[in-house]
């Protein structure tokens, strides 16, 4: 967004060397039924790289390293093999004011979570809601972008998105078509205390029928809002943190699928390096008959020696229709080094 945006450039030292940052996830996982994703991994290992590359320009580079997917055929043992990838590849606009414009690979600003790198999310990991809506890795896409700030008494920014439709959770590849998404972003300062955001979020997505392939088309809609309390006299110690975010999604053509599922998480800071969390997702809102359901209930205790580091106990309790109740306790070590980018609001 363009706040993270200007908090980055205020911060860079030398505007054209490139400010460098690794965040390295390691995780611990016990399930009590049997699963490939158990015992010791490196979930994930993500390189920066951003720089000015002019006056008039930002450059973004975040590369990647996460264990393979594993397929029902594959033999391969748990925790051989990583794919590297580019997860986002962009160029940003600095210089027009109340305007940012954007081009390259980047995830989509449609709803709260799915443009958040995997080191920053609230929890362990993906939520069940976003996996399902978008994949593992989330919904990144090569395309432009334009955002806008609203003149208003209150912080407004309009996000426009033109992207090549790559998502299989979300379409039928097509070069011929183009997906489109908007998100209208809110912020009011309530009190000197308390902070409210809300945002909606749409995605439209329709490729015309033409030689044997029939007409396709995807629709989502989203709707998020984060509640956010932090005393004047004890914030470091202290800070309440309620988020909430809604998401429809609608398939037609050779994939037939209707769903929609709701997150729910409440965060507690309750000692200057000590926070605890829990969660409730429900996936299955308003689904068709041969669509995914699952309830799932996350309870997350985390120790943060500072900024650049931070342990996460988590423990999940998984309901779904195809499989008995899981029960999963993770322990994640969380480190970063080098460059710290802001993060969004």
């Amino acid at each position: 967004s363009i706040l993270a945006q200007s908090t980055m450039l205020e911060s860079r030292g030398n505007k054209f060397n490139p400010a460098i940052g690794i965040n390295a996830m390691m995780l611990m996982q016990d399930s009590h039924v049997d699963s490939e994703e158990d015992g010791f991994i490196l979930q994930g290992l993500e390189l920066q790289f951003s720089s000015d590359v002019d006056a008039y320009l930002r450059a973004q580079i975040v590369v990647g390293i996460h264990p393979k997917e594993h397929e029902e055929h594959e033999e391969e043992e748990h925790g051989h093999g990583y794919d590297v990838h580019p997860e986002e590849a962009y160029l940003e606009s600095t210089s027009i004011s109340g305007v940012t414009l954007k081009a390259g690979k980047f995830l989509s600003q449609f709803g709260k979570y799915n443009a958040v790198h995997l080191h920053a999310l609230p929890f362990v990991n993906r939520g069940a809601v976003q996996k399902y809506m978008f994949g593992h890795e989330g919904f990144s896409s090569t395309g432009v972008a334009a955002s806008f700030l609203i003149p208003a008494n209150w912080f407004s920014e309009l996000s426009l998105e033109a992207l090549q439709p790559s998502n299989e959770e979300l379409f039928e590849e097509s070069h011929h078509a183009t997906a489109y998404t908007a998100k209208l972003k809110n912020l009011w300062d309530l009190s000197d205390e308390l902070t409210f955001e809300w945002g909606i979020s749409a995605l439209d997505y329709k490729r015309a029928a033409y030689n044997d392939h029939e007409e396709e088309s995807t629709k989502l809609v989203g709707s998020d809002m984060t509640f956010k309390w932090r005393p004047i006299k004890k914030g470091k110690s202290q800070s309440v943190m309620w988020s909430t975010e809604y998401i429809h999604k609608k398939r037609e053509g050779s994939t037939e699928v209707e769903n929609a599922g709701a997150s729910s998480f409440v965060r507690f800071q309750f000692k200057p390096r000590w926070f605890a969390q829990t969660q409730y997702e429900y996936l299955g809102i308003d689904k068709s008959i041969d669509s995914e359901y699952s309830h799932n209930n996350s309870v997350l205790l985390g120790y943060a020696p500072s900024e650049f580091s931070v342990f996460r106990l988590q423990y999940d309790i998984i309901k779904t229709a195809e499989a008995e109740e899981e029960k999963r306790i993770s322990l994640q070590f969380n480190i970063s080094i080098g460059a710290h980018p802001a993060h969004n609001y």
